[in-house]
């Protein structure tokens, strides 16, 4: 199921839980409900806040024994920030949207974390939160299953599961005892836990189920049922609201308790409590983890002005904006749910003798549009966009004052003051120049605005089910029309977001990589000069879009298909600068809800692309050869030696034709470009390989081979920067040109090479050479050494390398980085048809 189904799936699931919710709710009204949230006993509320602290605290105990497990120490107040800020984020968002594992992607890795022991750490927690689950869960429903007169078939089987379940436990343990053996989970080797550890796990988790369950026990009204009743419904809820992706299961958790705790409450009785229950339990929280993070922002930043040249906390730049983003998303939220809801009389009737009714009518409609504008700023605020920042600044501040002048709503103006505060203070995060409409809405994203409009409009009604609806309240302007301007408001934000989703729809479906201008060229002409590399001289071909840092001191390139992103190679520039270029493309992919690739990139840069929780597979080695050790001399040389006297003998002589002097030849290399296309490669390819182009090829030197006077072969040079690297391009011969004609053309641009002083010679890669055939290999390298061995049919593969290694290389590694998942072979074929010049070219010579 893709990820728009998926966010669908998840819409509907939610307007169900309101459905669910508005049949329960047929004798409870608004006033009711608020005056029964508002009573809730202090006592309570304080031991439900204890209660929370202390499961918090118990959360923290999951990632410091996952620290035991990997055996890597770290001061146990960092695991502890990280940890509450994970758990405080996700259970309020979701893993949708930002789960924990990112969160703690962030801070870990800043504490030399790898990203294979952050695996284990995943897969640790992961497990620990499951066996409490399923054991706390299972013995619940097995000891007190559901309430007899609840009409849920297969009662039965219910209380088999909670013991099927706590026995899974149980076998987990003993597993943990007897198995020495690590397990295989894709390409991921974890060992299991000890049994004395495994014994912590369980133990844990199921002390932080029993004190989430318990904060809400506190908070239920006089004429509780047993308390492991209450958990039993409460774990069901849960794992319902977890399967249904609705960020912290609202909706969907609410309307199950409502119905699973029937026998022992009323609707009007338990919904306040399960109101109060999720302020504590995950709004409070997740305000405390919006304080620590801005702290840390702040913090990093400081220690940075003081570090010259420490590279640049991505934490700083791509966490806490998403945070500041869930923030304004639940302000807009707020003002969305006040303006659906009544206000308070006494403070209506203060505002009647000191404003106009026009201010306070046009303050609730303003209200709730700036509500809906801080739902869609959101979005663009999460990826750092310096407009959305002052746009949302300006909805804020209007905001807090249609909060005060349409019914003196202190409480909600105070709300919204402090996300203005903390935006405030963020704002160097927030510094990438791109226009809002440029960018896509996620699926996520999407879902999330319409159930906040659709909850906004659920709620209304709820709150005025006593009216009696009729056209005329439309045009009532009344002090007490309370009912009318709700509607209006409710109006007005639908065709707001409507109107924008038009826009959205009407502009282009998706982003084609623009060829680079004149000026990208003389900029990039820069940026090459300044490296040692030669690959990046494909830029000249045309055919890739460039993508700048602000400064234009490096630069990626890259192509488009569908979907599928591919920068081609690393990042060209200095290689501080590399971080910041991969983070770039990555924000751009962002805009467009695009699959990011970064393809034939080298095994020392790895380590950058997995820092940012890219996922790499080896695509090939390329033939290196160390042009100082290159001698024709000796026995090592005689094949070599064999080539330049082959040519010689059939009349062929080779030279070099200075870049200045190729446009006169380029009608001969023409020529043989068509002749050699004609009846051995069919098609020109493009992307990643060099295709016959009259600037091109008149940007460098070219070597030839001649014969009778007449070009038969020739290969242009990439002589790199500084003399580093040597390599070529396009290499392309007659039908009637010698045998070996290349081989020998490449033996003499060898000894050019060295001659001219160059350090290197690049062959090329060979592709899927250098796989280990093993059975405990994964998937994707036991089938690259398959093809590598058994593929002849397809490409030459060993043939190829078997070609390369006449001139004795050194074989070094080049990988493709992409997001990971089930979507390499998709990444595969969109790279193949990039390079192919679209997919109908694929299957072509």
């Amino acid at each position: 199921m893709g990820k728009t189904q998926r966010a669908a799936l998840t819409l509907a699931i939610f307007f169900i839980a309101l459905a669910v919710l508005r049949n329960e709710l047929r004798q409870v009204t608004w006033l009711e409900l608020t005056r029964d949230i508002a009573a809730t006993p202090r006592t309570w509320l304080a031991g439900a806040i204890a209660l929370t602290a202390i499961n918090y605290v118990v959360l923290i105990a999951y990632d410091l024994l996952a620290f035991v497990y990997i055996r890597k120490p770290i001061a146990r107040a960092r695991v502890a920030l990280a940890s509450f800020v994970a758990y405080a984020v996700s259970n309020n968002v979701g893993f949708t949207m930002l789960s924990g594992a990112s969160v703690r992607y962030r801070f870990y890795t800043r504490w030399g974390v790898t990203a294979e022991e952050l695996s284990r750490i995943v897969f640790f927690y992961t497990t620990t939160f499951w066996v409490g689950l399923l054991l706390v869960g299972g013995i619940s429903l097995a000891l007190s299953p559901l309430p007899a007169d609840l009409q849920i078939p297969g009662r039965s089987l219910v209380t088999i599961g909670g013991w099927l379940s706590a026995m899974t436990v149980v076998a987990y343990i003993t597993a943990t005892g007897l198995r020495t053996e690590p397990i295989r989970i894709a390409r991921l080797i974890v060992p299991l836990p000890r049994l004395k550890l495994a014994m912590a796990q369980l133990l844990v988790s199921a002390c932080d189920w029993i004190l989430a369950g318990a904060v809400l026990y506190v908070l239920l009204p006089a004429g509780r049922p047993p308390i492991i009743t209450v958990l039993g419904a409460f774990l069901v809820a849960q794992l319902v609201g977890l399967a249904s992706h609705v960020p912290g299961g609202v909706g969907v958790f609410e309307g199950l308790m409502i119905l699973l705790l029937k026998p022992y409450f009323t609707t009007g009785e338990l919904l306040p409590s399960l109101i109060v229950y999720r302020a504590v339990y995950y709004l409070l929280p997740l305000t405390a983890a919006l304080v620590v993070l801005v702290g840390d922002e702040l913090s990093q930043r400081q220690a940075q002005a003081k570090r010259v040249g420490a590279a640049f906390d991505w934490l700083t730049e791509q966490l806490t904006p998403r945070v500041l983003a869930i923030f304004t998303f639940l302000a807009g939220v707020v003002l969305l749910f006040s303006g659906a809801t009544p206000a308070a009389q006494g403070r209506l009737a203060l505002l009647d003798r000191l404003l106009p009714l026009g201010i306070i009518e046009a303050s609730h409609f303003m209200g709730s549009i700036a509500g809906a504008a801080l739902l869609l700023l959101s979005q663009a605020l999460a990826r750092r966009l310096d407009a959305a920042w002052g746009l949302t600044v300006g909805a804020i501040a209007a905001g807090i004052a249609a909060s005060l002048l349409k019914g003196a709503d202190y409480e909600e103006a105070l709300i919204l003051a402090v996300v203005l505060v903390v935006l405030w203070r963020a704002r160097p995060a927030f510094d990438r120049r791109a226009a809002i409409l440029d960018t896509r809405f996620s699926p996520e994203w999407t879902v999330a605005i319409a159930g906040a409009v659709g909850t906004s409009i659920w709620l209304g009604l709820f709150a005025f089910k006593h009216v009696a609806y009729s056209s005329e309240l439309w045009w009532q302007f009344e002090l007490h029309g309370e009912t009318s301007r709700f509607l209006r408001a409710s109006v007005g934000t639908a065709v707001a977001v409507m109107l924008f989703a038009v826009s959205r729809l009407a502009s282009p479906a998706r982003h084609e990589a623009e060829p680079p201008t004149e000026d990208h060229i003389e900029a990039a002409d820069a940026i090459i000069a300044a490296q040692t590399t030669a690959s990046p001289y494909l830029v000249y071909l045309r055919d890739k879009a460039l993508l700048f840092d602000d400064a234009r001191r490096g630069f990626v390139m890259y192509g488009v298909e569908g979907r599928t992103w591919v920068a081609l190679g690393d990042p060209v520039g200095p290689a501080s600068l590399r971080p910041d270029l991969i983070r770039l493309f990555l924000e751009r992919c962002d805009d467009y809800t695009a699959t990011p690739v970064f393809y034939q990139i080298r095994k020392e840069t790895l380590h950058h692309y997995a820092d940012f929780g890219l996922t790499f597979v080896k695509l090939g080695e390329e033939a290196v050869v160390d042009l100082s050790r290159f001698c024709l001399e000796g026995s090592r040389g005689k094949p070599l030696r064999h080539a330049l006297r082959h040519l010689e003998n059939h009349g062929a002589s080779c030279r070099i034709v200075a870049a200045t002097d190729v446009a006169s030849i380029l009608p001969e290399l023409r020529g043989v470009s068509d002749d050699w296309l004609e009846y051995k490669a069919g098609a020109e390819k493009g992307f990643s390989l060099g295709f016959f182009s009259a600037d091109y090829v008149s940007r460098f030197p070219v070597a030839v081979v001649e014969q009778q006077g007449s070009i038969v072969a020739f290969a242009n040079l990439w002589p790199g920067p500084e003399q580093v690297e040597l390599s070529v391009d396009l290499m392309r011969y007659r039908r009637d040109a010698p045998n070996g004609v290349m081989e020998g053309l490449m033996v003499y641009v060898m000894r050019w090479g060295k001659e001219q002083g160059f350090r290197s010679f690049s062959l090329g890669m060979a592709p899927l050479s250098g796989f280990e055939n093993s059975p405990v290999a994964p998937l994707w390298t036991r089938l690259g050494s398959f093809l590598y061995t058994h593929g002849e049919a397809f490409y030459n593969f060993q043939g190829l390398r078997a070609y390369k290694d006449k001139f004795h290389p050194a074989w070094e590694s080049r990988y493709l980085a992409y997001p990971g998942g089930l979507t390499l072979p998709r990444t595969l074929a969109d790279v193949a048809a990039l390079i192919a010049g679209g997919y109908v070219k694929i299957l072509k010579k």
